[in-house]
């Protein structure tokens, strides 16, 4: 199933409630934020190595992990759909984005952030 599919899968969902009425795209946006502090919420606190063994020994919490981030992905394919656009596309955009600004001979191997309004203004020809 490709990304598109997706969102009409979303959309139909959203549609055959008929929930649409309901949302706007700070709604959606709001959800997502909530949907991804739920995810956030199974590895707080946790050792980072020790729960990456943990998810792949226990189905159980791999369960919650994979429900929470498709809840999040549902969030970002409802927003799409409410605007309008296609995420597939934006998400190339961004990482062609990416790529620009993390080169990979620059950051091969190193733990950085390269902050976006920085990068931008020190590469405006480039965008």
């Amino acid at each position: 199933m490709e990304l598109k599919d997706l969102q009409n899968v979303t959309r139909n969902f959203i549609n055959d409630r008929d929930w649409r009425k309901f949302q706007t795209a700070k709604d959606l946006a709001e959800d997502t934020s909530v949907e991804a502090g739920e995810l956030l919420e199974l590895f707080l606190w946790k050792n980072g190595k020790e729960f990456d063994s943990l998810l792949k020994e226990d189905p159980a919490l791999l369960k919650k992990v994979k429900n929470e981030t498709s809840d999040v992905l549902f969030g970002c394919l409802a927003i799409a759909d409410h605007l309008n656009f296609d995420l597939e596309e934006a998400f190339i955009s961004k990482m062609e984005q990416l790529n620009k600004r993390y080169k990979i001979d620059e950051v091969k191997g190193k733990s950085v952030k390269i902050d976006e309004k920085e990068w931008l203004s020190n590469n405006v020809d480039e965008n």
